[in-house]
């Protein structure tokens, strides 16, 4: 016998392939994942340069969809405040599907537009802020709870003066 089989043999190292398998695993699925969120995202915003008067068509349009209703909110004296007929409304068996979101921006001349399916705001843990800084609230909050108990129609409609307008409705 040699010296050569006498000596133990060194054991193959199988958990270099095994985590660079891993590593590149994770890798392809983060780029998946942010693959998909860009081009989510791009499909749910918009924006479009449109004069005022098509802008109020816009807004006249969705508020069209739900006539005689008024918002769940309203900005009283700078603060929101529930609108009490829509308060004490009965619980709706409705499944809302989705939350839009339209603004428009009196300077720039932009209408923006974003949906939100409304399974997303369900996972989330806290409630739904909306914040407008220069119209004098800084922040409302809403859960998606309190959206689902009124069921489809308008969240809130807010026009600031030389500003812009925003208006937000579940469907």
């Amino acid at each position: 016998m040699s010296e050569m089989d006498q000596l133990p043999q060194k054991p193959k190292r199988r958990w270099i392939p095994i985590l660079i398998g891993v590593v590149l695993f994770v890798f392809i699925l983060g780029l998946a994942g942010v693959i998909f969120s860009v081009a989510w995202f791009r499909q749910n915003f918009q924006v479009t340069e449109v004069s005022r008067t098509n802008a109020t068509q816009e807004f006249d349009a969705i508020r069209a969809k739900f006539p005689g209703q008024r918002p769940l909110l309203e900005i009283r004296n700078g603060e929101p405040a529930y609108v009490e007929e829509r308060r004490n409304e009965p619980r709706s068996n409705v499944q809302l599907t989705t939350l839009h979101i339209m603004a428009w921006d009196d300077d720039d001349e932009e209408l923006v537009t974003f949906s939100l399916p409304f399974w997303l705001l369900r996972m989330k843990s806290g409630p739904i802020g909306f914040s407008a800084y220069t119209s004098g609230f800084d922040r409302v909050s809403l859960r998606p709870e309190d959206i689902e108990r009124h069921g489809p129609g308008l969240v809130l409609d807010f026009t600031m003066q030389r500003e812009g307008r925003v208006l937000v409705w579940a469907e």
